[in-house]
C-alpha cells in the first residue's frame, strides 16, 4: 500500500464524504471507498500465480516443450 496526496474538486470530495458516511458511518473509510471506485473503473491486473504440479517423474526439456504445444495429457502418459 502506498500513501499519497491527491487533489479532489470540492464537489467530488463532498460526494465521496457523503457516500462514506452513508455506507460506513464514518469518513475514516474514505481511502477504502476511493480504492473501490478506482478498481471498478480500471481493474488492475493481478500477478498470475505459478501453477505447479507433480508428475512423479522428471521431464526432459523436449517433453516440457511438447507439453506446452500439445497439452499435458498427451505427454504425461
Amino acid at each position: 500500500m502506498v500513501k499519497t496526496t491527491i487533489m479532489l474538486d470540492d464537489d467530488l470530495y463532498k460526494k465521496l464524504v457523503q457516500e462514506a458516511l452513508e455506507r460506513y458511518g464514518t469518513t475514516k473509510k474514505l481511502s477504502y471507498l476511493i480504492n473501490l471506485k478506482l478498481r471498478e473503473k480500471a481493474p488492475v491486473k493481478r500477478k498470475r500465480e505459478r501453477l505447479t504440479f507433480k508428475l512423479g517423474r522428471k521431464l526432459t526439456v523436449k517433453q516440457v516443450e511438447r507439453m506446452i504445444e500439445e497439452g499435458l495429457e498427451e505427454v504425461a502418459v
